[in-house]
């Protein structure tokens, strides 16, 4: 469980039973979100009351296929085949909140029975007036309990057990987590909550997925080893005039990160152009003629006719992130360019390894004769 200055976000079984795979644009927008927004967690009769019901929603589907059978055979159709007869949901879903979504199942309420039944038999909600309640109860007691520790909680539930008449936590549930350090709130609607809860001025949750896409990849822009990895060739700084040598002493962010591009594609991903520069120092050699940029030191050589130059040249580099449909993303593509639009230029001066290499002569501008 995170921190309690995040706010925790417990889901109920009825908004698991919306998007049974947990793929839709609620769940994307969890799985690009930064841990430092909020926590997602789940009871752990919700767990098991979710399991249950895709069972049952998956049994009325054989079902209704079976009824079709005989209409089908009438109109000359083949049989509908229902694919993934073995599906194992439960490992599904378990893995999907551990590995992606980063949803936590709770362990059971430690609550007691005597608990549970002084609550069913004065009808308190969450059990209502025939005494029914029971999983609900056992959710409310996760509720009392992150609130007692401090959390801010938000119940994403569409049971009326926790909501008055205006659509809000009841006032007695509200009264017993009044004296208590956190908070709780019903949400009802959960993908406008969550639009008005991400750190960004949004209005639709694919734009607010758009930003938690370029949050992650900036996570990982930062924290991983990922720029250590980047590195230009000689030919990306832009030399008008052949090197004899050029080493490439450091490589260090200028601070430019934006997106220049976005794109969808049919199969539901999305590629990203990212824009980023670097300053780049270096050292060559070249020809006495060439013409350095402003700023560049100068020196004599004991090569004749040849000079050394030390200078920095701003680049920018091109980063294509493709990122899948559900969740996950890879850099496709690298590419730089000079800041002032220079370039390409030429690489070292290596005869012998390109045979189609200019001569030396040829690469200063001189006759071999």
């Amino acid at each position: 469980m995170e921190s309690c200055n995040v706010k925790t976000v417990l889901l109920d079984a009825n908004e698991l039973a919306r998007d049974f795979l947990c793929t839709g644009l609620p769940y994307q927008l969890l799985y690009h979100m930064p841990a430092s927004v909020w926590s997602v967690c789940v009871s752990a009769v919700v767990f098991e009351e979710t399991v249950a019901n895709y069972e049952r929603a998956l049994e009325d589907m054989r079902s209704k296929v079976a009824q079709l059978t005989k209409p089908r055979r009438r109109l000359g159709l083949p049989p509908i085949e229902l694919a993934d007869a073995d599906f194992d949901y439960r490992s599904y879903l378990s893995e999907r909140f551990d590995d992606q979504l980063g949803i936590t199942v709770l362990p059971w309420p430690q609550v007691s029975h005597q608990d549970l039944v002084k609550r069913a038999v004065q009808r308190s909600r969450p059990f209502d007036e025939r005494g029914s309640g029971y999983r609900d109860s056992l959710i409310w007691a996760d509720v009392v309990k992150l609130a007692e520790q401090g959390h801010d909680v938000a119940l994403v539930s569409l049971d009326k057990a926790f909501a008055g008449s205006d659509g809000q936590l009841s006032s007695e549930l509200e009264a017993e987590i009044a004296p208590l350090a956190g908070t709780v709130e019903l949400v009802r609607d959960f993908p406008s909550w969550l639009i008005s809860e991400v750190p960004w001025q949004v209005d639709d949750l694919r734009s607010a997925i758009a930003q938690g896409r370029d949050e992650q990849f900036w996570e990982y822009f930062v924290n991983s080893d990922f720029q250590s990895e980047i590195y230009p060739d000689i030919e990306d700084l832009g030399f008008r005039w052949t090197p004899y040598h050029c080493e490439i002493i450091d490589v260090e962010w200028g601070g430019l990160f934006e997106v220049i591009r976005r794109s969808d594609t049919p199969d539901g991903t999305s590629l990203v152009e990212y824009a980023v520069d670097y300053n780049v120092e270096f050292e060559a050699e070249f020809p006495e003629s060439f013409e350095p940029d402003p700023g560049w030191t100068i020196e004599l050589t004991k090569i004749p006719r040849a000079v050394r130059a030390d200078g920095s040249i701003r680049l920018i580099i091109r980063i294509a992130v493709l990122f899948g449909g559900e969740f996950g993303f890879s850099v496709e593509q690298l590419s730089w360019r000079r800041a002032d639009g220079d370039g390409p230029g030429f690489p070292v001066y290596r005869p012998e390894l390109d045979p189609n290499q200019l001569s030396l002569f040829a690469a200063m501008g001189l006759s071999e004769d």
